[in-house]
């Protein structure tokens, strides 16, 4: 018997908290799930000048496989507790798509992926026009009834039986074909979804992660810009409420300041280098005072016309990048240039400089710079930037 629509449950309620927190929370609770000695590889990796999209695709393979899990629990416990789960999903993910705030992933993307779809595709197909949505939902229905069909000609009546070990009751959820369709259609684009967001969360976190860890390395500390009263040897990061661009900012004694800007791009995008330039001679020249501090972009590499290198040069910035071996002695020498800081890093020989900064790393927690980011804000930009060849069940 059909339940009515107004006494289904959310899709909120029944997706795993501990999924919900590779959708959205802190950048600390983040870090902590998908693995603290992970993040700290990729930190090493990147300071010793290999590419980040290297070392991240592991960490969303991570995410991925962890967020698909949640997927099949959702499936599980739905099964269990809603009759007829399978036939209402649809109707729950709308409900919830619907009922829910345009930018609040925890609630809209597990309902999306539901239903086949990812966030341009909702914007584009189901948002506005009602018509629209029965339409698709209908079309939807179809291709997932179709197919389970041929698969189940074709590959034989399977049955898919899920359940807790932990639970004594023996109770347990089958899928058919159907179900079994379902479940992989959430999975395929919940990948779609992760890996179209993957690029700008993880430059976000990173720009904090690797500032924070090789500022810390240097021997500064970091404050809350807020409430410090020290005046050297200190750094801050950036957050979602400072109206500044610079990533970090460094105090080494009063007067005596660098600040940081941190590019994950490429020579093909040699023009955000150059637009960063701008802002910073713009802002230097309102301030009237160009002796106060000193800007490093670090950006991934450069190309090689050489002309993000002459407009750097022209406002007394320094310019870093990461896929040079050694980067970060680089940057602790320049920092010694400028503001005459000294530190060991300097002049340590090559040999010595991987286990140098394994070594200081394994000291540093480094999901405390991301205690005070909450990246849903993040997430909710990134579908922005989500490929545009969605995935969608017609």
């Amino acid at each position: 018997m059909t339940k009515a629509k107004h006494s289904l449950p959310a899709i909120n309620d029944i997706f795993p908290d501990n999924g919900k927190i590779l959708l959205t929370g802190s950048g600390k609770q983040f870090v902590e799930r998908i693995g603290v000695e992970a993040i700290r590889h990729a930190i090493l990796s990147v300071m010793m000048g290999e590419n980040i999209r290297t070392q991240t695709e592991p960490l969303s393979r991570r995410r991925i496989a962890q967020i698909s899990g949640a997927l099949v629990v959702l499936f599980a416990q739905g099964c269990m507790q809603i009759d007829d789960f399978i036939d209402h999903l649809s109707t729950m993910a709308i409900n919830q798509i619907t009922g829910a705030k345009k930018n609040d992933a925890i609630a809209t993307w597990p309902a999306k992926w539901l239903i086949g779809l990812t966030g341009k595709s909702v914007q584009n197909v189901l948002r506005n026009d009602h018509k629209l949505i029965e339409n698709y939902i209908a079309d939807f229905e179809a291709a997932v009834k179709e197919s389970a069909a041929k698969c189940r000609a074709q590959l034989g009546d399977l049955r898919m039986s899920l359940g807790f070990v932990e639970d004594k009751s023996g109770k347990r959820a089958e899928l058919d074909w159907e179900g079994i369709t379902r479940l992989t259609t959430a999975i395929g684009s919940q990948t779609l979804t992760i890996r179209g967001s993957d690029k700008s969360l993880y430059g976000k976190l990173f720009e904090r992660l690797i500032l924070g860890s090789l500022l810390t390395i240097l021997g500064f500390e970091r404050v809350d810009p807020a409430t410090n009263s020290r005046t050297s040897k200190v750094f801050w990061l950036s957050d979602s409420s400072d109206i500044r661009e610079s990533d970090a900012t460094l105090l080494f004694k009063p007067g005596k300041l660098a600040r940081f800007d941190v590019g994950f791009i490429g020579p093909g995008n040699s023009e955000i280098s150059k637009d960063k330039l701008s802002r910073f001679a713009r802002e230097m020249e309102l301030s009237g005072n160009k002796d106060s501090s000193v800007t490093f972009i670090i950006v991934d590499r450069l190309p090689s016309t050489g002309k993000t290198e002459k407009a750097a040069k022209k406002i007394g910035a320094e310019i870093i990048q990461m896929s040079m071996q050694y980067w970060p002695r680089d940057l602790a020498r320049r920092l010694g240039e400028r503001l005459n800081i000294k530190h060991e890093l300097q002049t340590m020989p090559d040999n010595k400089i991987r286990d140098y900064l394994t070594d200081k790393l394994g000291n540093i927690p480094v999901q405390d710079f991301l205690s005070n980011v909450s990246f849903s804000d993040v997430i909710s930009a990134s579908e922005v930037h989500e490929s545009q060849n969605d995935y969608e069940v017609d």
